[in-house]
């Protein structure tokens, strides 16, 4: 129970009558009896209001949250009464997760249903449980605000982002994929697979156009080439130290799963053969390529708790196990990261075993953080030398990628906000061109 400033006003009388007893010794005994009486109109106030209100609570929220956005949670509100509420309700989500607001307001007339909607973001995959639910609301007469809890414990668990892929999969149905920056899904007059005949557009490429069938129909008409389908995708995931750097709130292997998840979707329903291995020191897990939704869900059971480990990966394992168990030729896309030209080298070699045989994409994470700080205006001696050591891991980090693109390796280095963003695209234009 919390008292309001009413409360506090009535509950001043008692203390001046005890404070005149001082000249006047019988206020004494009304002092005490005032107090009774204050206290006994408050508690009975708060009691009566609280069996008054007749509240339902239930929280509304998926067993499977997407990692690093924003999920959302409904807590419905049902009012059994026939009095009009003004309540406060809280939730209890996890601490570990990002909640800007726990408490919201709301009104309930007699018998009246609410719902209040908050969204909460959880900042690494795993367990995690919801506690209880809270309810606040004001006394009849204003003197105090009662209070209870609902259990309503529930467990939930964080996975990579599923959150993208149905967005990914309403933009594709409403045809806005280019708006966010993605390539559309079924983009026809590219690939190498015909698909039809059509007249002949001012964008269409001068090589589309389909000189017999011009002649036959007197106009321009062209070819339409549909991307080729039935091919295979690999991905692997390097889970080792140059992985566990933070950007922001996420680690560099949250970004590099979030957008593994989304390539194995998009490439499943391109009708490829979509498979993983996810590596260390040694191969975590391997999920054999094949086709259809069900083999994302696997993809995405293999990454849910898959975290970093301070140890250098494996390339030579890693590699191997890949020779051994993928005979079919694959784009083979791998997510890890570089700081030196040493790095680099360990994992040329390794991706060279992998042509002729395999097409082999490289797809590494830019830090922001530290280009930024390369970037900087120093304006005393730390932030100087913090410029002269960020300038220098990039330089490395540049000269380290070089040295794959030199060699024929297909690099895609990009920043993480838009690292799915251009995996997908990527694959997508590998696709088009005809180069798995």
């Amino acid at each position: 129970m919390f008292l309001t400033f009413p409360a506090l006003a009535l509950l001043l009388l008692p203390a001046v009558l005890l404070a005149a007893s001082v000249w006047v010794s019988s206020l004494a005994s009304w002092a005490f009896a005032a107090a009774v009486m204050a206290a006994g109109l408050i508690a009975i106030d708060n009691l009566t209001s609280r069996r008054r209100a007749s509240v339902e609570l239930e929280r509304r929220v998926e067993d499977k949250l997407s990692l690093g956005t924003d999920n959302l949670v409904q807590i419905v509100v049902r009012s059994r009464c026939d009095a009009t509420l003004s309540l406060i309700v809280k939730d209890d989500p996890p601490p570990a997760f990002h909640t800007p607001e726990r408490a919201h307001a709301v009104v309930l007339h007699p018998y009246e249903q609410a719902t209040v909607a908050y969204h909460t973001r959880p900042v690494a995959r795993g367990s995690y449980s919801f506690g209880d639910l809270h309810l606040r609301g004001r006394s009849l007469l204003g003197l105090s605000y009662w209070q209870y809890t609902t259990p309503a414990t529930r467990e939930v668990a964080v996975y990579p982002n599923l959150l993208e892929i149905r967005r990914y999969e309403a933009l594709a149905r409403s045809d806005r994929l280019q708006q966010a920056g993605f390539r559309p899904l079924q983009r026809l007059g590219e690939g190498t697979e015909f698909e039809s005949l059509r007249e002949y557009s001012p964008d269409d490429e001068y090589r589309a156009i389909d000189w017999k069938a011009t002649a036959r129909r007197s106009k321009p008409i062209s070819r339409q080439y549909d991307i080729e389908r039935s091919q295979t995708v690999i991905i692997m995931v390097d889970a080792g130290r140059m992985m566990s750097a933070h950007i922001g709130d996420l680690s560099r292997l949250d970004y590099a799963i979030n957008a593994a998840l989304m390539l194995a979707y998009v490439a499943s329903e391109k009708d490829d053969a979509v498979g993983l291995l996810a590596f260390a020191d040694e191969v975590h897990s391997f999920v054999p390529p094949r086709k259809g939704r069900q083999q994302v869900t696997a993809i995405t059971e293999a990454l849910y708790d898959l975290q970093p480990a301070l140890v250098e990966p494996n390339y030579l394992e890693a590699f191997t196990v890949l020779h051994t168990r993928a005979r079919k030729r694959a784009l083979v896309v791998c997510f890890t990261d570089l700081v030196d030209v040493d790095a680099s080298r360990r994992l040329l070699a390794n991706l060279a075993r992998l042509a002729p045989h395999h097409l082999p994409l490289l797809i590494t994470l830019r830090d922001s953080n530290l280009e930024g700080a390369a970037n900087q205006m120093p304006d005393e001696a730390f932030s100087a030398y913090e410029r002269t050591m960020a300038g220098q891991v990039l330089a490395d980090r540049q000269a380290a990628l070089g040295v794959l693109r030199q060699r024929g390796v297909l690099v895609l280095d990009a920043p993480p906000d838009k690292l799915t963003v251009a995996a997908v695209n990527q694959y997508l234009a590998l696709k088009a061109r005809g180069q798995l």
